[in-house]
């Protein structure tokens, strides 16, 4: 503080410096009110901790001032004539006291030598991963089980800023697009044995034509819509935030890759999430190389949106029509019920979805309540393809309806014939990964990623994909990563409080698609008005280090997942 008025006095001299410092503090004072009390999570921002101490300042003279100017000498006078005011004005005092001592403890006023008491040990936060390599389900793919993980750190350069609204991690700068696609080509041939991108994407259709509809050795014909299916929880028509969603260069890869190297026609792919906007930068991503590609959002678009730069209007953007396109097992869901028509009308579908963790329990940089359940990857990328969403929280809820062994929606929106049927690859972009639904990028600080974790503002990140054609069997393999990052992961950190953790029950929507003739809940899982059949393959690898699963151990007669991972 003392440093700060020396600078004034030597730039304004001693009556502009003291002005200078009183505009400080009232300012200080009056930013730290209209942030915080609305939302007391905010006193934990950086920005808060540096107003708090010259708002106090600012508080403390401005007392000394008022005090001095009426003095001892009125305070006989005062409190002989102005007995109610006093009266008034303690119990306003005393109010004031409790509602600040309630909102600001004084755990937060010495925050660097004790946590706040709003973080205190979270509850229902401390799943473990069950036994190693004992797999459960059918594996699926070419290559049963397989799953393929590249990662090419030149990929991502965002700098970490993440409260700078200017320098975004979706930015084209902070992301290399032509990695991607490479990385995304790497990962495609390993997983379909092929030697071309070409031939891949020939098989990735020729497998789901043979086994899905009859159709032998078919590939894409003209007329036949690709779904891709990202996820866009924290989108907006104004984006501007760093919270995670899908991957504007991931997509535009995918998209590259449909157009060039399986001779997909732009007007054929349509891109979606129906429970929210497209944000600017994904359609125009998109739309500058390739403008009759199709977006499909919630609602049609508004004129905050860009415009399609080829045709002048919004050409290519439109909003979901809802139709009647999926049933449930157990529990009774009304709009739940209902997809975008475009869906129900599409011939394939991708599963884009996001390597992320659905809760976690702290907001000291995100805000918003803690999540509903463990992971939000390909299962529940789904919740942006149904209308009623939100009926869906409880039955998720680990706190709610969503117990050990519970029923899970995730199995028959998987196995819908208008829906997760269709898909052809599951993709998980983890190029920028989250912790949580609302949640800036995270670091990954354990192999096989080894990001630094202090300070935050660096331009170290997961920058990976993976893909498989089996959705448990990625989404296994996902958890695993997932939980490996969260070990060795309480050292002192901003409120020092695990910077990732897994909540409650994270593997049973997994064991329940695995085995859904058999589900641990007791579930009779039906679609079409015929049992569920195994989805894929679940098991946990043997440990962090290996990543070996049954068919890494044992290639001739494992029965599992076979995991590859490809650093470039």
């Amino acid at each position: 503080m003392k440093t700060l008025r020396n600078k004034f006095i030597s730039r304004f001299g001693l009556v502009g410096a003291r002005f200078g410092m009183v505009v400080l503090g009232m300012s200080a004072l009056i930013w730290f009110l209209i942030r915080v009390i609305p939302k007391p999570s905010r006193a934990s921002y950086p920005c808060q901790q540096a107003a708090f101490p010259l708002a106090c300042a600012f508080v403390l003279w401005l007392t000394g001032v008022v005090g001095s100017y009426f003095g001892l000498k009125y305070l006989g006078q005062i409190i002989s004539q102005r007995r109610w005011l006093i009266f008034g004005s303690s119990a306003a005092c005393a109010l004031f006291i409790a509602f600040w001592s309630s909102v600001f403890p004084l755990s937060f006023v010495a925050s660097n030598a004790a946590t706040p008491a709003e973080y205190t040990p979270a509850v229902g936060f401390d799943w473990k991963p069950g036994p190693s390599n004992q797999p459960i389900g059918d594996a699926k793919g070419i290559f049963p089980g397989r799953v393929v993980m590249s990662r090419d750190a030149r990929a991502t350069k965002w700098a970490g800023r993440w409260n700078l609204n200017e320098d975004q991690w979706w930015l084209d700068k902070n992301t290399d697009v032509d990695v991607v696609f490479n990385m995304l080509s790497v990962t495609l041939r390993q997983l379909t044995g092929a030697n071309t991108d070409e031939a891949a994407w020939q098989k990735i259709f020729a497998f789901y034509n043979q086994n899905a509809r009859g159709l032998s050795n078919r590939s894409h014909q003209a007329g036949e819509v690709v779904a891709i299916k990202i996820n866009l929880n924290n989108s907006s028509e104004t984006k501007t935030d760093n919270q995670i969603d899908a991957s504007p260069q991931m997509v535009l890869a995918m998209v590259r890759h449909l157009v060039y190297k399986a001779g997909v026609p732009q007007k054929d792919i349509l891109i979606y999430d129906a429970r929210r906007p497209m944000f600017p930068q994904m359609l125009l991503t998109v739309w500058k190389e390739f403008k009759d590609v199709r977006f499909m959002q919630e609602n049609a678009p508004t004129s905050k949106l860009p415009v399609n730069p080829a045709y002048g209007d919004h050409t290519g953007l439109e909003g979901a029509i809802w139709v009647e396109g999926v049933s449930y097992s157990a529990q009774n869901f009304d709009k739940a019920k209902l997809i975008p028509k475009q869906v129900m009308d599409a011939t394939y579908l991708i599963n884009l979805a996001l390597l992320k963790l659905h809760s976690y329990p702290y907001n000291y940089m995100e805000d918003g309540d803690e999540g509903q359940t463990a992971l939000t990857m390909t299962g529940k990328n789904h919740a942006g393809s149904i209308k009623g969403t939100s009926e869906l929280h409880a039955i998720l809820n680990t706190k709610k309806l969503g117990t050990k062994n519970a029923y899970s929606p995730l199995v028959d929106l998987a196995a819908a014939p208008n829906l997760g049927a269709k898909t052809i690859l599951y993709v998980l972009d983890g190029l920028y990964c989250g912790r949580k639904w609302r949640s800036y990028p995270s670091h990954f600080p354990n192999p096989p990623f080894n990001n630094k974790t202090e300070p935050y503002e660096n331009p170290e990140w997961p920058a990976c994909v993976l893909a498989s054609f089996d959705g448990v069997a990625i989404q296994s393999v996902g958890l695993d990563i997932m939980y490996a990052q969260s070990q060795n992961n309480f050292e002192k950190s901003y409120h020092n409080v695990p910077r990732i953790l897994l909540r409650d029950n994270a593997d049973d929507f997994l064991r329940e698609m695995a085995i859904p003739e058999q589900a641990p809940s007791g579930t009779k899982y039906m679609q079409g008005g015929k049992p569920v059949k195994s989805l894929g393959v679940f098991e946990h690898w043997d440990n962090d280090r290996s990543m070996k699963y049954s068919r890494n151990l044992n290639p001739a007669s494992g029965k599992g997942i076979e995991f590859v991972y490809l650093p470039l």
